[in-house]
């Protein structure tokens, strides 16, 4: 069970480091760094799959893990007006 937790959290994880280096992000003054944020993002989204292949067959680990990326991915900018006070 620890393994497809870590998979979720490294895929969550992923999906805001690459969110918070786009210059629309809404959490920070200025985004993270380009480079540096979306090489990490985008190496956490390889491991988080390739723990997600280790726990579950291949199509269950790749669906399993594109919805995260979209669920991630929609609700980022959202929760973001809901700091500000906008929601």
């Amino acid at each position: 069970m620890l393994i497809p937790m870590l998979a979720l959290l490294l895929t969550v994880a992923a999906c805001v480091l690459l969110y918070l280096s786009h210059r629309h992000q809404g959490w920070l003054r200025q985004p993270l760094p380009a480079w540096p944020a979306r090489a990490s993002g985008a190496g956490l989204l390889l491991l988080a799959l390739a723990c997600g292949l280790s726990y579950y067959s291949p199509l269950t680990a790749v669906c399993a893990w594109l919805m995260v990326q979209m669920l991630a991915f929609s609700t980022l900018p959202l929760l973001s007006l809901l700091r500000r006070g906008h929601g």
